[in-house]
């Protein structure tokens, strides 16, 4: 797989790893702290050692695991990330009977012409194979805002996304919103996600990032871009 980072290509000042695989490159950032960083969302199977890599290569000192919302390509490596740092889990509150159950939030396409994806994706997240492994939260996220963040060195706010999940959530820093899959970068262009649980929660979402209007917006999937260029 072909990776891209900010060591490489720079997007403001953000840290963040891409791995181009097909149409949804899946991304991770970084996010400093006082007493540590963050590391927001872990990636699928094929990203691990990439990542590792990565922060490795950047002395990262990687202290929480932001999971954006409980989809296997998100939180795949968070059990051995979580091992290998010794770091806290954060996963809200709606999205934690979502570990390994994808099915208890049924997607639905958000146009006719993802219909088929969405199926097989429903069929193949029934099985072992898209089931990432056991992990338990360590911090239960319940409430947006700048409190719990603070609380442990960080200087950004929480903000609800729901929509493609019960539970999804982003990040707002100074000019970025991480705003995990409330939004897409597929085959290079920003779009709205292929599926969603509730369709209509998630265009409240992707309203909502409109009114926060961030200089940057860092998806799920695709490398971060200028929202006002957009």
């Amino acid at each position: 797989m072909k990776i891209q980072t900010s060591n490489e290509v720079k997007v403001g000042n953000i840290c963040y790893l891409t791995e181009n695989s097909g149409d949804a490159p899946i991304s991770v950032y970084v996010i400093h702290g006082k007493n540590g960083d963050m590391l927001v969302d872990t990636g699928f199977s094929t990203t691990y050692k990439s990542i590792i890599k990565w922060i490795d290569a950047n002395n990262f000192n990687i202290t929480d695991l932001f999971v954006t919302h409980a989809h296997p390509d998100h939180d795949w490596n968070v059990a051995k990330l979580k091992s290998k740092f010794k770091a806290r889990v954060w996963v809200g509150s709606k999205d934690v009977s979502l570990i390994r159950n994808f099915s208890s939030q049924k997607q639905f396409p958000t146009a006719k012409a993802y219909n088929f994806r969405v199926k097989w994706i429903n069929f193949w997240t029934k099985t072992p194979l898209f089931k990432s492994k056991v992990y338990t939260p360590d911090v239960v996220v319940t409430s947006e805002g700048s409190d719990l963040p603070v609380k442990y060195g960080y200087d950004f706010s929480v903000v609800f996304l729901p929509g493609h999940t019960l539970g999804s959530m982003g990040i707002k820093t100074d000019d970025v919103l991480y705003c995990g899959d409330a939004f897409a970068v597929l085959n290079g262009k920003p779009t709205v996600p292929p599926h969603a649980h509730n369709v209509e929660l998630l265009n409240e979402s992707i309203e909502k990032i409109k009114t926060i209007n961030p200089k940057f917006l860092a998806c799920g999937h695709g490398v971060p871009y200028v929202y006002s260029e957009r």
